[in-house]
C-alpha cells in the first residue's frame, strides 16, 4: 500500500507542475490570429511574456529571418582579434533582445561567423540594418560655406571633364573660348587628369558667387556644373548664416555618390574633411530628397558617453531620441555646446548624418537627438537600440541572407501535426488491439509521456522544430517499445502456470534491464547531438533525451501502478 501511495502522489504533484508549464503554451497555441493581433496592438510586452513562457517554435515551423555575418579581423589589430567575435555577439545579442524576438539563436560559426536566426521576425530591412550596423555614434561640426564653396567649384571642372573625356567630347569642343582673353584657353592633354588637377588646386581666383547659385530650379547650367546644379543649400542659422548642407534628389543621388569617389574627386578632398549622405530620405516641396554635408573628420563628442535614452516627439511631431550625460561627459559636452552657439551640431552614426541641429544655447546634463522629418517611431527605435547596445568591436558584412516565409512554417506546422496525429492513432490502435485492456494502459502511459514531454519542453524554454517534431515521434516508439518489452515477459510467465500476482512482478523485473540499457545508450546518443550539434540538430536531441527519460518513468510508475491494482485478478486481459 506505502508503494502505491508515492507513485499515486509523485504522479498527482508531476501532473499539477506539468499543467502550470504547460498553461502559457496552451493559452498561445488556442489564441485566434484576431486575438494575437490585438494582443500585439494593446499590450506587445504581455505578449512577449506568453511566447517566452510558452513553448518556441523554431525558424523552420514559424518563419523568419536567418543571417550569417562575418566579422571583418583586418581591420582589427593582434591583441583585438582574440575575443572580437564573442563581443560582437553580446552586442548583436543585446540588440536583438530590443526586436522582441522571443527566441533568438545567436551563435559563432568557426574563426569570425556569426549565425543569427530570428524566429518569427519578417521585418528583413530592419533587422539587417540593426544587426550589420557598427553604431558608432559621432558629433561633428560642419565646414564653413566658403571653403565649401571653393572646394564644390573645383569639384564641378574635375567632373565635367570626366564626362567630356567619357563621352569622347573635348573641352573646347563643347566651350567656345572667349575671344578676348584667347591666352586663357589651354588645350588639355588626353591624359592630362594630372595636369589639370594641379591647375584647379593651385587657382585661388575663383569667383565662388559666379560659378553656381543655388537655384532650387537649377537654373545653372548642368553641363557645366554637374554637381552644383543638383545641390541645394538648405541650412541656415538663425543670424542668416548659411552651412554646407544640400539637398540632392533621391534620383540623382546615385549619380553624385559616383562623381564623390571618382579617384580625381577624391584627391581635391581636404583631409580633414568628407561628404556624408543623411540616414534616410525627406519629401521637400513634394520631392523626395537626401541631405548631404560636408563634416569636419575630427570628432567632438562620442556617443558612448549617452545614458538613459529613450524616444520621445518634439513639439512638432518630429520624432526624438533624448538622453542623459553625467560625470566627465557631462562636463565635456557642457563646455563644447557652450563655446559653439549657433553653429550645428552634426549627429553621425557610422558615417550618416541623422541630424545637424543648430545649438541654441549651453547644454547641460540632457540632449536630444532630433530625426529628420522622415523618420518614423521604428527609426528612433532602432536608433534608441543601437545606441544601448553599443558599437561592435569591428565592423561585420552579411554574407548570407535567408528569410524563411510564414507560409513554409505553417505547412510543416500542418504536416508535422498531422504526421504526429496519424502515427501516435495507429499505435494507440495498433496496442488496444493486440494487447487488449493491457494495451489500453500501455496507451495511458504514452498519453503522460508525451504531455509530459511537452511540458517540460515548456518549462525548459525548448525551441521545437520539425527535428524535434521528429524526436517526438521517434519517444512514441520507444515508450511503445518498453511496453512491448513488459508485456511479452508477463506473457511469458503466465504460460509458465503462474499467478497473476507473480507475473506481472516477473514481467517487469525481468523487462528491465533489456529496457534500461536499450534507454541509456539512446540517452548517450542524445546528449552527444546536445553538446556537439548546433540549431535543429539540439531540437531532436532535446526531446529525445527527455522522451527517453520519461518513458522510462511512465512504464515503471504510471503503468506499474494501474497493473498493480490487477495484481489481484484472477484473469489478465493481455
Amino acid at each position: 500500500m506505502s508503494k502505491t501511495n508515492w507513485r499515486t502522489g509523485l504522479t498527482v504533484i508531476l501532473v499539477i507542475l506539468a499543467c502550470f508549464a504547460f498553461w502559457n503554451t496552451f493559452k498561445l497555441w488556442t489564441m485566434s490570429d484576431a486575438e494575437r493581433a490585438e494582443m500585439q496592438e494593446n499590450d506587445p510586452g504581455a505578449l512577449l511574456h506568453l511566447q517566452q513562457k510558452a513553448i518556441r517554435l523554431g525558424l523552420d515551423l514559424q518563419g523568419g529571418i536567418h543571417v550569417v555575418l562575418r566579422v571583418k579581423m583586418e581591420e582589427l589589430d593582434e591583441a583585438a582579434r582574440k575575443d572580437a567575435v564573442e563581443r560582437a555577439i553580446q552586442v548583436i545579442r543585446n540588440r536583438v533582445d530590443g526586436l522582441g524576438v522571443a527566441e533568438p539563436v545567436i551563435q559563432r560559426q568557426g574563426d569570425d561567423r556569426i549565425i543569427v536566426d530570428l524566429p518569427g521576425y519578417t521585418d528583413a530591412e530592419r533587422a539587417e540594418d540593426l544587426i550589420g550596423q557598427t553604431a558608432l555614434l559621432e558629433f561633428k561640426f560642419l565646414e564653413t560655406m566658403d571653403n565649401a564653396n571653393l572646394l564644390l567649384a573645383k569639384m564641378d571642372s574635375v567632373i565635367y571633364q570626366y564626362e567630356q573625356a567619357k563621352s569622347g567630347k573635348s573641352a573646347e569642343a563643347s566651350t567656345e573660348p572667349p575671344a578676348e582673353e584667347p591666352e586663357k584657353k589651354e588645350t588639355p592633354k588626353e591624359d592630362g587628369s594630372n595636369d589639370i588637377l594641379s591647375e584647379l588646386m593651385g587657382d585661388s581666383a575663383i569667383d565662388t558667387n559666379d560659378l553656381f547659385a543655388f537655384d532650387e530650379n537649377f537654373a545653372v547650367d548642368e553641363n557645366e556644373r554637374p554637381l552644383t546644379s543638383r545641390l541645394v543649400q538648405s541650412l541656415t542659422n538663425r543670424n542668416g548664416t548659411p552651412w554646407p548642407a544640400f539637398t540632392v534628389a533621391k534620383n540623382d543621388r546615385e549619380k553624385v555618390d559616383r562623381w564623390l569617389n571618382l579617384p580625381e574627386v577624391k584627391r581635391l578632398m581636404p583631409i580633414d574633411v568628407t561628404f556624408n549622405l543623411s540616414t534616410r530620405p525627406e519629401v521637400l516641396e513634394s520631392r523626395e530628397v537626401y541631405k548631404l554635408y560636408l563634416v569636419k573628420r575630427k570628432v567632438q563628442f562620442l556617443g558612448k558617453y549617452l545614458e538613459n535614452i529613450s524616444v520621445s516627439q518634439d513639439n512638432y511631431g518630429a520624432k526624438t531620441v533624448d538622453f542623459t550625460l553625467s560625470g566627465d561627459g557631462s562636463a565635456r559636452f557642457t563646455q563644447l555646446t557652450g563655446a559653439n552657439i549657433d553653429k550645428p551640431l552634426t549627429i553621425v552614426l557610422d558615417d550618416k548624418v541623422e541630424s545637424a541641429p543648430f545649438i541654441n544655447s549651453k547644454i547641460r546634463g540632457r540632449g536630444q537627438i532630433t530625426l529628420g522629418g522622415a523618420a518614423t517611431f521604428k527609426d528612433a527605435q532602432n536608433l534608441k537600440i543601437v545606441l544601448e547596445a553599443g558599437a561592435l568591436p569591428a565592423p561585420v558584412e552579411i554574407i548570407e541572407k535567408n528569410v524563411v516565409g510564414a507560409t513554409l512554417g505553417a505547412d510543416s506546422i500542418k504536416k508535422g501535426f498531422y504526421s504526429s496525429l496519424v502515427g501516435l492513432a495507429l499505435v494507440l490502435l495498433y496496442i488496444g488491439v493486440y494487447y487488449r485492456v493491457s494495451g489500453v494502459i500501455a496507451n495511458v502511459g504514452l498519453v503522460f509521456n508525451i504531455f509530459f514531454l511537452l511540458a517540460v519542453m515548456a518549462g525548459l524554454g525548448a525551441t521545437l522544430t520539425m527535428p524535434g517534431i521528429a524526436g517526438i515521434i521517434l519517444t512514441i516508439g520507444i515508450s511503445v517499445d518498453a511496453n512491448i518489452l513488459i508485456f511479452e515477459r508477463i506473457r511469458e510467465e503466465l504460460r509458465t502456470g503462474k499467478t497473476v500476482r507473480a507475473s506481472i512482478e516477473a514481467g517487469y523485473n525481468r523487462a528491465f534491464v533489456a529496457i534500461f540499457d536499450s534507454h541509456v545508450t539512446t540517452l548517450i546518443t542524445a546528449g552527444a547531438l546536445f553538446l556537439l550539434g548546433s540549431g535543429p540538430i539540439k531540437g531532436f536531441a532535446v526531446t529525445l533525451f527527455w522522451g527517453v527519460t520519461l518513458s522510462l518513468y511512465t512504464a515503471y510508475v504510471i503503468t506499474k501502478q494501474i497493473f498493480d491494482i490487477r495484481k489481484a485478478y484472477k484473469h489478465l486481459s493481455i
